[in-house]
């Protein structure tokens, strides 16, 4: 009772705090908010952008040990990580009901590779394999960005922008600087270890951090154990930055990323089944140089310029013990994810005064190519015998799934776009256009693996189309402390190289999948509207509304069935709307105290059915109080809770029940030698469910406490400077 009865008081903390800040002086300066570069491609207020945008500051993830992807979203309603706790855990973010490969991730511009949504594997693919220890900040844009990115940004943008050398240099004030950095999380009993040297030249600054991981399973509050789970990770990353003038910036940039993790699966545990264990191996290398120059070149006032290579490969294996009446048998399953991608953009500002009107063009272009491939292999031993299997029998009528096979082709897709934005000043108004043009071809690689999975010999084909993506924003300053502002945005994704093209039979399972080359490409029309509030001393308020409309939406339907198998295919679904508003503010009481909070509701309905669209939150809101002190101490007290998800497609489906929990985290930094980061999550204990855990589970499933956040926890983390 206690959830149900405290969430009204907590989700509203945003609309209160609103009427607070002006009680201040209104001829006092204000404060400038956070500086977000990704929304509009160059660098820009959070207060001033005509869309909502989160940034995620480097010191706040570290204030509140927030080391892992399941914890950057921990005070973000509204943008959530799903959890996938039998064997893969974080899986990707969703942002206002819309996640998987519709919402871009990038890490310094770069694309990072996106994971196969179909035929996932034992493991539920991740796309959790970027480091969060050296970030600077995170950047998230809420709502359609194809205007500016392209394809894969219908949904979102999560940003991750990392540090470069003078980002620690600065720090101790030297010309050289080394960082050591220890940290404990008990939700997965993991301890983080992380070294870092930087120095600089006459022309140039270098660096070389490393972070090692290891840990175990996520422990959830209840009463079904978590598989248990192993897993060590290291990242390196390393910076050459040279700077033949003042006016150019020459960066080098080398990661490495690498995790294995190991699990005893006991969730797939049977009388057929005896045990089971995974091995996944998932390994990231991004290579890049990028170029900055801001010294004019005729009309052009900036340009940048970036190439990159980048690749993810990620290997899932499984060796089970299985029994089939008296004979013992091991499986092993070996299933690979391999994507590569090479590409480079351009980009260029110029500003002009056109009809008595400032304007600002920001400019470019980007190209890449990306080559994926999953080929999947299996084969058993017959333990008594020596006797090895690679065909697995479907029974009379249905052909055996014969392996190693590939349930679509190896896809080599390019995508290639041109945008052009202009912000113009006209008095308080500020009108920002920008139109982006795509082209897009997919283009399948049949191979005799695919074959032996395309029984049925299902034709594929190539895939390509353009897409214009118009934008239109704009913000009116009421006051210097108040501020209107409005968006529309259109975005839009192309077919995923596995949707188009999955074509295979599983006669085991009875069932097969169709290629559809007919699926159109997602389409999406976004409108926002808001007001924003910022006062001297530092408090400030937001709130606005979004309507978005997603037109032929890609999902696997059920489209009939042949000889006893059910035939599943990739289609466009007629339309998906998801509206909802948003809030957040934080007044600062003295200079040392402050109250924040944040709120989201939102709903979300396929209009073809009138059913609700399961990956829309619940009302989720945060109430909080930090104390920060000229000495270099902190603390922080947050309440987060959710309403009960009660808006779910099928009535089988469980409904996550509300809840509140409670955080405290404490700081201390000592000169910028010695910093101390400390927090208890979830202090009064109490079981709850995150949403998108549990989207499409049944609610009459025996292990549904596996899926329950962790309980009390605590994170700590300590770093020394020189």
């Amino acid at each position: 009772m206690l959830a149900s009865r405290s969430l009204p008081y907590l989700a509203p903390l945003p609309f209160v705090l609103l009427f607070a800040p002006p009680a201040l002086a209104a001829d006092d300066a204000v404060q400038l908010g956070p500086v977000s570069v990704t929304a509009t491609r160059s660098e820009k207020s959070v207060y001033d952008t005509p869309q909502t945008v989160t940034v995620i500051g480097g010191e706040e993830l570290e204030r509140r040990s927030q080391g892992s992807l399941r914890d950057i979203t921990r005070y973000e309603p509204g943008i959530d990580i799903g959890n996938q706790p039998a064997r893969a855990g974080s899986t990707n973010y969703t942002i206002r009901g819309i996640g998987e490969n519709r919402v871009r991730v990038q890490i310094d511009g770069v694309r990072v590779p996106d994971f196969p949504e179909s035929n996932a594997g034992p493991g539920t693919y991740t796309r959790d394999f970027v480091d969060l220890e050296t970030l600077k900040r995170v950047e998230i844009v809420r709502g359609p960005a194809s205007a500016l990115y392209g394809s894969d940004a219908i949904g979102g943008v999560v940003a991750y922008v990392t540090k470069d050398p003078e980002d620690y240099l600065a720090r101790v004030g030297k010309d050289w600087a080394a960082v050591v950095k220890g940290g404990y999380d008990s939700a997965d009993n993991s301890l983080s270890k992380t070294l870092i040297a930087a120095a600089r030249a006459a022309w140039a600054d270098v660096m070389v951090a490393y972070t090692r991981r290891d840990g175990h399973e996520v422990k959830p509050n209840g009463s079904v154990a978590p598989n248990p789970q192993d897993f060590g990770s290291n990242n390196v990353l390393a910076k050459l930055v040279v700077r033949p003038s003042e006016s150019d910036k020459l960066r080098f940039t080398v990661e490495s990323f690498q995790r294995r993790t190991e699990t005893d699966v006991l969730s797939e545990r049977t009388a057929t089944v005896l045990n089971s264990f995974g091995d996944d191996d998932t390994k990231r290398l991004r290579v890049s140089v990028d170029h900055v120059h801001t010294a004019p070149i005729g009309f052009v006032d900036r340009l940048e310029w970036r190439l990159y290579a980048t690749r993810v490969t990620r290997g899932e294996d499984t060796e089970q013990l299985r029994r089939s009446g008296t004979t013992l048998s091991r499986r092993m399953t070996n299933l690979d994810f391999r994507q590569s991608i090479v590409g480079g953009d351009v980009q260029m500002t110029s500003a002009a005064t056109l009809f008595g009107l400032k304007n600002t063009f920001t400019y470019g272009a980007s190209l890449d190519r990306a080559e994926t491939s999953r080929p999947r292999d299996r084969y058993e031993t017959n333990l008594a015998t020596g006797a090895v299997t690679r065909s697995f029998s479907g029974g009379p009528g249905v052909p055996a799934e014969v392996f190693p096979n590939k349930n679509y082709p190896d896809t080599t897709t390019i995508q290639a776009g041109a945008y052009v934005q202009d912000e113009v000043a006209a008095g308080r108004f500020t009108f920002t256009p920008a139109v982006r043009v795509d082209y897009y071809k997919m283009t399948p690689h049949p191979d005799a693996e695919f074959r032996t999975s395309n029984s049925a010999n299902r034709p594929v084909q190539e895939v390509s189309d353009f897409a214009v993506s118009p934008k239109l924003g704009v913000t009116y300053a009421l006051t210097e402390q108040y501020k209107l502002y409005g968006l529309y945005a259109r975005g839009f994704r192309s077919p995923p190289f596995d949707s188009a093209n999955n074509g295979y039979v599983n006669g085991p399972q009875r069932y097969e999948m169709l290629p559809n080359p007919d699926l159109k490409a997602e389409t999406s029309h976004g409108f926002e509207a808001g007001l924003r509030g910022r006062f001297a001393g530092g408090s400030s308020f937001g709130v606005n509304a979004f309507y978005n409309l997603y037109d032929d939406f890609i999902d696997s339907q059920v489209i009939g069935t042949r000889s006893g198998i059910t035939q599943y295919q990739y289609r466009n679904l007629p339309q998906v709307e998801i509206w909802g508003l948003e809030a957040r503010g934080e007044w600062r009481l003295a200079p040392e105290w402050a109250v924040f909070g944040t709120a989201a509701y939102a709903r979300g309905k396929d209009t073809s059915t009138g059913l609700p669209v399961d990956s829309v939150a619940p009302l989720t809101g945060v109430l909080g109080v930090r104390y920060d002190h000229a000495s270099g101490f902190g603390a922080e007290v947050i309440g987060r809770g959710a309403a009960k998800h009660e808006r779910v497609s099928q009535p089988s489906y469980f409904q996550t029940p509300s809840y509140v929990v409670a955080d405290a985290t404490v700081s201390y930094e000592y000169d910028p030698t010695v910093t101390i980061n400390a927090g208890v999550f979830n202090i009064f204990d109490r079981k709850y469910f995150g949403y998108r855990d549990v989207t499409g589970v049944a609610a009459n499933r025996a292990d549904l406490d596996r899926f329950a956040r962790p309980g009390r926890t605590v994170g700590v983390n300590a770093t020394i400077r020189w």
